[in-house]
């Protein structure tokens, strides 16, 4: 009884030290790491911005190559998310982006689900420096009462900190050594653009993030009344008057071209592109990852003494519902610097 009732003063004891803790211990945390990485401004930024960099020098995922990852939405974009479920060093959990500033950083809800539950923020920002731009990586976020006693015993900055340290070294030597893709890669070509007769629809601005459904929605509803009215349907496409790239949408319609009969449908428009002179850029690969070959067209658009095209048509050659390899999936890029297409 006596052993009882000294277990159960102990226990008290322990109890009240850990409420005292809980009341004087900070209850939010923040930590953050910084390097300079001398590298152009867009390498730098695709790098921290897209799940498919981050992946490369991300400084866990080495702790379970074998681990298990998932990637929803368009990358780059608010509201792509990337999970995985891995060993015990890994565990399971989130990153889903909720802010992309281009060319200035992102934020991302970073949701741990094993071996504990936790829910922060975690944000990569970049500045232009001497030698190059200044990445800050960091995270932070807040621990309930009493848990948050554990961060007196705890430290955290240090702990986190080392992997954020060796991330960004991996980061800066990725990005100075030019892995990641660049305008360099794609080839433009100046192409004669034959007149095309197009079904489309309203114009309206879409965001990125949502241009999938509209597409889906829109596509199979034209190509029925293309077919309807006896015409031939060609290549379902984008074609874009406009794009905000901080804002992340277009200006646009979807659009396909037909030949034959006229085609008259309710709820869709009628438009001719005609003929005039264009440059093309072959793509290949998933829809969410064109930035290259854009910057490809702007640096041929400079070279033109152009800033931005008049009118961009994305022919998406190869059907997603019959190739689920995205790397096989071929996007014709045609783009104008002629008032003729205006």
């Amino acid at each position: 009884m006596k052993a009882l009732k000294i277990t159960g003063i102990v226990l008290a004891v322990i109890i009240a030290v850990v409420l005292i803790l809980g009341v004087i211990a900070p209850k939010n945390f923040e930590v953050s790491r910084s390097l300079v990485v001398n590298a152009p401004q867009d390498v730098v930024f695709k790098n921290i911005s897209t799940f498919e960099q981050f992946n490369k020098w991300n400084p866990w995922n080495k702790l379970d190559p074998n681990q298990t990852v998932k990637e929803e939405g368009v990358d780059g974009t608010v509201g792509a998310k990337h999970s995985w479920k891995g060993n015990k060093d890994v565990g399971e959990g989130s990153m889903t982006l909720t802010k992309v500033e281009p060319n200035k950083g992102v934020e991302y809800a970073l949701d741990f689900l094993k071996p504990f539950e936790a829910h922060n923020t975690a944000y990569m920002t970049m500045e232009a420096v001497e030698g190059g731009q200044k990445v800050t990586w960091g995270m932070k976020g807040s621990m309930p009462f009493p848990m948050n006693a554990m961060g007196l015993f705890m430290n955290m900055d240090k702990q986190i900190g080392k992997d954020f340290d060796e991330g960004l070294a991996t980061l800066k030597t990725m990005s100075e050594s030019g892995a990641s893709a660049s305008a360099s890669t794609y080839e433009v070509k100046e192409v004669d653009w034959a007149e095309k007769n197009y079904l489309t629809t309203t114009r309206q601005t879409v965001k990125y993030q949502d241009m999938g459904n509209f597409f889906g929605t829109n596509f199979g509803a034209m190509s029925k009344a293309i077919a309807g009215a006896g015409a031939t349907p060609g290549v379902p496409s984008g074609i874009y008057y406009k794009y905000d790239e901080a804002n992340m949408n277009a200006d646009m319609v979807a659009a396909i071209p037909y030949e034959g009969k006229k085609v008259s449908s309710k709820g869709f428009n009628n438009l001719t592109l005609p003929t005039g002179k264009a440059y093309l850029i072959e793509y290949w690969g998933d829809y969410g990852k064109m930035k290259p070959a854009y910057d490809a067209m702007h640096a041929k658009l400079k070279e033109l003494g152009s800033e931005n095209p008049k009118l961009v048509v994305e022919e998406y050659v190869t059907d997603p519902m019959n190739e689920t390899d995205t790397a096989k999936w071929n996007t014709k890029i045609y783009f104008f610097a002629d008032s003729k297409t205006q």
